[in-house]
């Protein structure tokens, strides 16, 4: 009996230690699940893309992270995703700074320039964000690491009626954002900022006769339930608008996966522009031909309205200017770096071609 005691007791023991180190190992494989807030819906070409992130980030680390994703503002709002992930309210999230005034305004630089190639305005906003040494220390300041950017393609005019001069414009109240808010008052429109989820509720309760807004967008959010007409302006771009994440859940992983993390920014930035250039090419097509029997029509505006408006909207590069100018940034510096890489990357694009087509 003492032998068979002193057995037991060696297997008890030996079994507690495979437990143990199986025990051990699980723990080590659990994957590190981040929170994500969205404000966006999970549909349309955005949502797709943020899911290969998740995919892409569990590959890349070797199952250590992923992403869980927290749609529809049911965690963070467009207004209370800065200061939510500067509190570590969610680990990393979609972010539009013009909806946190005075927070990064070296991002807000991104909307100062009408340019509305997808590929060259993504990578130029990521080079710049990722190694100037001024806005690294605007973002570390709001305790945030800039990760990638979104895209929303160049600029249309969602409307209840057809509008194609600035006599059609005149008295209408649009939903604008940023620069747009001036040109379209410059051409006797009355405007409203409001987020884009709340736009369909605008646009059925008649707050609103129309807004600025992307192909993607009418589609994501159904906004063809409601409007009809299009007018493909076809002006800047939405580029102040993409991931941020909390400096601190940044920092807490290892530096290998910090090196991963950093380069899949940069990959998932060329993605997006990759999927919005073929999204504004796709989703026209098929809101002209009919969503669930519901078509829109295009309307090509007059030269006169497309130039008036961007003649405005261009000079929020001058109030961009004397904003930074107030917080002490180099302003001077920063907008001729960002010129910059816009000329550099549109002569790279111009002589190589899109990456996804070379």
């Amino acid at each position: 009996m003492k032998i068979l005691g002193k057995a037991t007791a060696a297997a008890i023991i030996a079994l507690s230690a495979v437990i143990g180190l199986s025990s051990a190992f699980e723990a080590s494989a659990e994957t590190r699940i981040l929170r994500y807030g969205e404000f966006g819906p999970n549909r349309g070409t955005r949502a797709a893309a943020m899911k290969w992130l998740d995919k892409e980030m569990r590959a890349r680390t070797n199952n250590e992270l992923g992403i869980e994703f927290i749609w529809g503002g049911a965690l963070l709002g467009a207004k209370t995703a800065v200061d939510g992930i500067t509190d570590g309210v969610a680990d990393m999230g979609s972010i539009v700074p013009v909806y946190a005034p005075g927070k990064l305004v070296s991002y807000e630089i991104a909307d100062s320039i009408q340019f509305g190639d997808e590929w060259v305005g993504m990578n130029a906003v990521h080079e710049l964000m990722t190694t100037n040494a001024a806005v690294l220390k605007e973002w570390d300041a709001a305790n945030l690491v800039y990760f990638a950017n979104f895209t929303t393609g160049p600029t249309q005019l969602l409307s209840k009626k057809p509008v194609t001069s600035i006599a059609d414009v005149k008295g209408m109240t649009v939903r604008a954002t940023g620069g747009f808010g001036p040109a379209f008052k410059s051409v006797g429109a009355n405007t409203v900022s409001i987020g884009q989820p709340k736009v369909y509720e605008a646009l059925s309760t008649g707050t609103v006769d129309g807004s600025t807004t992307y192909y993607y967008v009418v589609k994501a959010y159904k906004h063809y339930e409601l409007i009809n007409h299009i007018t493909e302006l076809n002006m800047g771009q939405v580029l102040g608008f993409g991931i941020a994440m909390n400096k601190n859940t940044f920092n807490s992983f290892s530096a290998k996966n910090q090196g991963i993390i950093t380069k899949l920014g940069k990959d998932f930035t060329t993605y997006v522009a990759q999927k919005m250039w073929e999204s504004r090419r796709d989703v026209k097509a098929e809101l002209q031909k009919g969503i669930d029997g519901h078509k829109v029509t295009v309307h090509m505006p007059e030269k006169s309205l497309r130039d008036q408006l961007i003649k405005i909207a261009d000079q929020d590069s001058v109030k961009w200017m004397a904003k930074a100018k107030k917080k002490n940034l180099p302003a001077d510096e920063l907008m001729t770096t960002y010129r910059g890489l816009i000329a550099k990357l549109s002569k790279e694009r111009d002589e190589k071609g899109y990456p996804w087509k070379r």
